[in-house]
């Protein structure tokens, strides 16, 4: 009897042991796969290494990989994860179709799935952070035509004529851009009062190849272009070069979609006429804070439940998943300062860099 005792005693006391190594971090840490698509933009390399950081303070232990735009690639990487034995994967997906047999095999195997950025189109995700992007190219478009001073428009010259140029459409938020900019643009369609001359997908950000279709256009259209809505710095890089060849960047207005240092140069420059400001420091420590409660088995408060018709634009998609679309807001000459200055989002030096100092505001 004394002998039973005993043993139980150490084994509750061991119990104690383990229970306390726990709570301190003892142990192997918990693997998280991080997966990207490429590390080619300035902000994917931003966030890619917040990720890191801040789920290595969390004690996780991150496996970093990119897939050089390569959605096999990345399929055989959410493959070898699963092997890897993580028990979470924080995916940017390639092409978010392509990659949904690999995630839903990830699930299958218990580990926990959450689309960053970028949707992956299975309602078996754990969760969905991304940014409205449907409203930042509502956002986007409305802001081209209400420059285009409808009422007062010069005879002759009364429908707007306009160029958009979109990504590679594997790349979901493209056409989540494109649902918001057809809702911005319809009632202007629908009286003719607008135009799309050309409506272009550029597979790649390649701004030697946006250069040359904007030439072609223009040399098509006999240079009577109003406006051109983009949706990568690349392509508006690429546009900007051809209507500066054309003598036409300051009678030819381009509406961008993203924040990065060039792109609010060229909107201080005024180049860039508008663009949308997405505060992309806050989705790496909100995927981190649901993935952690996620990992936990805790309730995500803060998430909604969205229904895949509305996040995929399909009406026939059933299912819900969790998801954040953080909020997203216009960038113009009128509040560059104050929305990425200011906030502390991108330097005074760089976003002001070669403007005349007659152009510029106060340094902070």
């Amino acid at each position: 009897m004394f002998n039973v005792s005993k043993r139980l005693y150490q084994l509750v006391l061991l119990a104690i042991l383990l229970a306390a190594l726990t709570a301190c971090g003892g142990g192997p840490p918990v693997k998280v796969g991080v997966l990207f698509p490429d590390l080619e933009s300035e902000r994917y390399q931003e966030e890619e290494a917040m990720l890191a950081t801040l789920l290595a303070e969390k004690g996780y232990e991150a496996i970093r990989l990119q897939a050089n735009l390569d959605a096999r690639l990345q399929a055989d990487q959410v493959d070898t994860l699963i092997g890897e034995g993580v028990k979470a994967i924080i995916i940017v997906p390639v092409d978010g179709d392509a990659l949904v047999p690999a995630v839903e095999r990830a699930i299958a195997a218990n580990i926990k799935v959450l689309a960053y950025d970028r949707l992956v189109k299975s309602a078996k995700l754990s969760a969905y952070l991304s940014f409205d992007n449907r409203e930042a190219g509502q956002l986007q478009a409305s802001a081209l035509i209400a420059a285009m001073d409808m009422e007062n428009r010069p005879a002759g010259r009364r429908q707007v004529r306009l160029v958009r140029i979109s990504g590679d459409p594997i790349d979901h938020n493209v056409n989540l851009y494109r649902l918001g900019q057809d809702a911005a643009l319809a009632p202007y369609d629908a009286s003719r009062q607008v135009r799309l001359v050309a409506d272009e997908f550029l597979d790649a950000r390649e701004q030697i190849s946006a250069q040359r279709l904007i030439e072609d256009i223009l040399k098509e259209e006999n240079n009577r272009l109003d406006g051109v809505l983009v949706s990568n710095e690349a392509i508006a890089l690429g546009v900007l070069d051809a209507l500066q060849a054309a003598e036409l960047e300051s009678v030819v207005l381009v509406a961008g979609q993203e924040t990065s240092i060039t792109v609010s140069n060229r909107v201080a420059a005024g180049s860039i006429f508008v663009s949308v400001y997405r505060d992309t420091r806050d989705l790496p420590p909100l995927a981190v804070k649901v993935l952690d409660r996620l990992l936990k088995e805790q309730p995500l408060l803060d998430l909604e439940r969205c229904t895949m018709a509305d996040l995929t634009g399909d009406p026939a998609f059933d299912g819900t998943i969790f998801c954040i679309l953080l909020p997203v807001q216009v960038l113009t000459p009128d509040n560059l300062f104050d929305l990425v200055v200011r906030s502390g989002y991108q330097a005074y030096d760089d976003v002001y860099r070669e403007i005349p100092d007659s152009l510029r505001p106060a340094r902070p």
